[in-house]
């Protein structure tokens, strides 16, 4: 079971890695616009559903943001912040929405030059999910698959329990948090992880697709869901709404059963926020 799980996050891997020169996201990139590339199902499930997260969150979570990351990297290496203009020209090469996608046939397009594809937000949570059902169809009954923070947790541990996680403290060492989770997953995404440095200052990894500048909002997100790619994808859209504008867009009931927990404040004084189905998931 363990072996045919890991067949499957490799698949994701060989179809969708950006640092694969021969993945199919890598060939989309490189051909011309308005030229079609026929891909797998499981590109073509994972891009419809970024698609739908995109237009869900109002562009706050966006596949198409690479040209805008590449930008901020190449900011950080020369210890230099990008001019506004140079921000605003990015962002003319970025928008879900200039994916076509023919979900039928499976066929991909880019309408515009320029455009990149990048399925880094959501393909990981997606892996989980494929590796967890090869798992179960192996004849696994319960199973905690991880990759790089994101968690599907199936069924029960050893002892017939639910399965516990961790979620770092974003301030220092150790934990804030521990989850108790059964057919569930649970994704974190924040500045503990990865940021960069500018001038002395520090900067989220993570860039608001609508402004075209690093999310300054929360420290630390974690998004509880009924599978990887949903946790995954919104982990990171909330990341980029912040507190208000994410309680917002739940309210309006666009994300059914998402659980979130945001950390902002500081160090001496952490504030937690939490939905109100949050706690049930946390352990006593």
């Amino acid at each position: 079971a363990v072996q045919a799980g890991y067949a499957r996050l490799e698949d994701v891997n060989r179809l969708m890695s950006d640092y694969r020169p021969d993945s199919e996201i890598s060939r989309l990139n490189d051909l011309p616009a308005g030229e079609g590339l026929h891909v797998s199902s499981e590109t073509s499930h994972c891009l419809e559903r970024a698609v739908e997260v995109s237009q869900a969150s109002g562009g706050a979570f966006d596949v198409t943001c690479r040209p805008l990351v590449t930008l901020w990297r190449q900011a950080a290496q020369q210890n230099q912040l990008p001019s506004e203009q140079t921000v605003a020209e990015t962002l003319q090469v970025v928008g879900a929405e200039r994916i076509g996608l023919d979900a039928k046939k499976r066929v991909v397009t880019r309408l515009l030059d320029g455009l990149q594809v990048d399925l880094g937000g959501i393909a990981k949570g997606y892996a989980l999910d494929l590796a967890a059902e090869a798992m179960l169809k192996a004849g696994a009954t319960g199973m905690l698959v991880e990759v790089g923070g994101d968690v599907v947790a199936i069924g029960t541990n050893g002892r017939g329990q639910p399965w516990r996680i961790g979620v770092k403290h974003p301030f220092r060492q150790g934990l804030i948090a521990v989850l108790t989770l059964s057919d569930r997953a649970v994704a974190t995404s924040g500045v503990q992880q990865r940021f960069y440095e500018i001038d002395g200052k520090r900067y989220s990894h993570i860039i608001d697709p609508r402004t075209g500048w690093p999310a300054e909002h929360v420290p630390s997100v974690t998004v509880i869901a009924a599978d990887g790619l949903r946790a995954d994808a919104w982990a990171t859209a909330f990341s980029v709404l912040g507190v208000a504008e994410g309680r917002e867009l739940l309210e309006t009931g666009q994300t059914p059963e998402l659980e979130v927990m945001w950390i902002t404040g500081s160090g001496d004084q952490p504030v937690i926020e939490k939905t109100k189905g949050f706690d049930r998931y946390v352990a006593k």
